[in-house]
């Protein structure tokens, strides 16, 4: 049997351990809940813009068609990962997504935002195309150089977390033009949207021309939006990963206690039947 101080220095590092989980589950949870009020800001700045941009597009076949500035058939798969470590096990979904999506998709360009994603998919021999590094706060991430790739495509691919509840996050691969598209749509049948028309109002230089500024302001919010919620589910997936850990550290600390009680227990035993020896002999 170990020695209860080698023992009692085990149960004192576990105990630092779970500690230290627990400051990083209410770490996590703070952030969770900061970035969903910030998603749930941005949903609501992008339907005003889909109510201005419907009152001009007032014909739904002409919505987001993005003919002009792209390249014929040039597809692009947009993978948005961490910037750090710490973000839980979901890098190993979006991997694999990956893969399938390139499989389908063949010859498209690659582009990782984060760091840690970055070199994850390096080191696993994927071909990166274009690369950015996400802030390490929480902090506003301009994404306009990011669009300004992303129009040179018809097609954009994005692979992203996305949080369903606290225990619950996938990895999900959608375009995202269509995705604007079908959250436009959602709009339309909750709200009326009134008509804006050259009959009633003067625009400069163009209803056309403010309408396609408006759609590339859409494709940065979503973007935006799917960044955020990302790292909301990255979050989520480390204050799960954190809570567990915090459990297993309580369960081992507990046994490890129990053993530290036992061998001093048993020490005690032993130093009172080596004075009891002394006493006989005496």
């Amino acid at each position: 049997m170990r020695r209860a101080l080698t023992v009692k220095d085990e149960v004192d590092q576990i105990a630092a351990v779970e500690r230290l989980t627990t400051v990083f589950e209410g770490i996590a949870s703070i952030k969770i809940s900061r970035i969903r009020d910030s998603v749930l800001f941005s949903k609501s700045f992008f339907n005003e813009v889909w109510q201005m941009y419907s009152s001009l597009r007032i014909n739904p076949e002409e919505q987001m068609k993005r003919q002009k500035g792209h390249k014929k058939e040039r597809k692009i798969v947009v993978a948005i990962t961490s910037e750090g470590r710490l973000s839980g096990g979901l890098i190993n979904d979006v991997k694999s997504r990956i893969n399938e999506v390139l499989k389908e998709q063949k010859s498209a360009d690659l582009m990782v935002l984060g760091a840690h994603g970055y070199t994850t998919l390096e080191q696993a021999g994927i071909s990166v195309t274009y690369a950015y590094s996400l802030p390490s706060v929480d902090q506003q991430f301009d994404v306009q150089k990011i669009v300004d790739i992303l129009s040179a495509h018809s097609t954009i691919t994005v692979i992203y977390q996305t949080y369903e509840s606290l225990r619950v996050q996938r990895v999900v691969a959608t375009e995202l033009i269509a995705t604007i598209q079908e959250l436009g749509g959602e709009i339309a049948e909750e709200e009326n949207v009134t008509t804006l028309s050259s009959e009633n109002f003067m625009f400069e230089p163009s209803i056309a021309l403010i309408a396609d500024q408006l759609e590339a302001l859409m494709i940065e919010v979503a973007l935006t939006q799917m960044i955020m919620e990302s790292k909301l589910a990255q979050y989520a997936s480390r204050f799960n990963a954190m809570n567990r850990a915090r459990h297993k550290a309580f369960d081992m600390k507990t046994v490890t206690t129990r053993e530290f009680f036992r061998a001093k227990r048993s020490e005690s035993d032993e130093r009172l039947k080596e004075t009891m020896k002394m006493l006989g002999r005496a």
